[in-house]
C-alpha cells in the first residue's frame, strides 16, 4: 500500500470527524457541548498537520501541530473556568 493511499484514507476519515463536530458546534444543546466540539476541531487540525508533516518528510509541520494543539488546549481551559466564573 502506497503512502499516498494511508494518507488520503486517513484525511477523508478525518473529514467525516471534523464535520460531525462541526454539526455539534452549531447544534449543540449545551454551550459545554460547544467547547468541546470546538477543542476536538483544533485536536483534529493538529493531527492533520502532523500526518502532512510525516506525509511531506518536514518537522516544521509536526512542531506546528503541537502548538496548534496546545493552544486549543490552553482556550478550552480559559473558556471552562469562564462558564465556572472562577475568571
Amino acid at each position: 500500500m502506497d503512502m499516498s493511499i494511508d494518507f488520503i484514507v486517513v484525511s477523508i476519515i478525518l473529514i467525516v470527524l471534523a464535520l460531525s463536530l462541526i454539526y455539534r458546534l452549531y447544534k449543540g444543546p449545551h454551550v459545554i457541548d460547544r467547547v468541546v466540539a470546538a477543542d476536538s476541531i483544533d485536536v483534529i487540525v493538529g493531527l492533520v498537520m502532523v500526518v502532512f508533516g510525516c506525509y511531506e518528510g518536514r518537522a516544521l509541520y509536526v512542531d506546528l501541530g503541537l502548538i496548534v494543539t496546545l493552544l486549543g488546549f490552553i482556550g478550552t481551559v480559559l473558556i471552562s473556568k469562564y462558564l465556572e466564573g472562577k475568571m
